[in-house]
């Protein structure tokens, strides 16, 4: 199993499960045992491809795609794309129509 180091930059002890690292030390551990915000960057890089965003790999594709989906996203997701979308270099208006349309129709909007 990989080790990788934790080094505890701060002025007061850390803990990675039930280890004390003193500040100003090193201890490597098992990579499965540290949290993701202990990781060294490089280390987060390289596992960064196994999490994978459906969501966001949703926003990517072509809006025909897109549409075909919509009503199967949960609430959240919804709003999800939205903020995605809404962030995108180029939003499609069409888009965040359909899904705040859809948003309003869930909430019994439609009433």
């Amino acid at each position: 199993m990989e080790k990788i180091p934790v080094t505890n930059s701060t002025q007061m002890p850390i803990y990675v499960g039930a280890t004390m690292i003193p500040a100003g030390e090193t201890r490597h551990f098992d990579l499965a045992d540290v949290p993701h915000h202990l990781r060294p960057a490089a280390v987060e890089a390289e596992s960064a491809p196994e999490a994978s965003d459906p969501v966001a790999d949703l926003q990517k594709k072509p809006l025909k795609e897109i549409r075909a989906a919509l009503n199967s996203l949960s609430g959240s997701d919804l709003q999800r794309l939205s903020e995605l979308e809404s962030a995108a270099k180029s939003p499609r208006k069409s888009l965040l129509e359909e899904i705040a349309a859809i948003q309003l129709a869930g909430a019994g909007g439609n009433q």
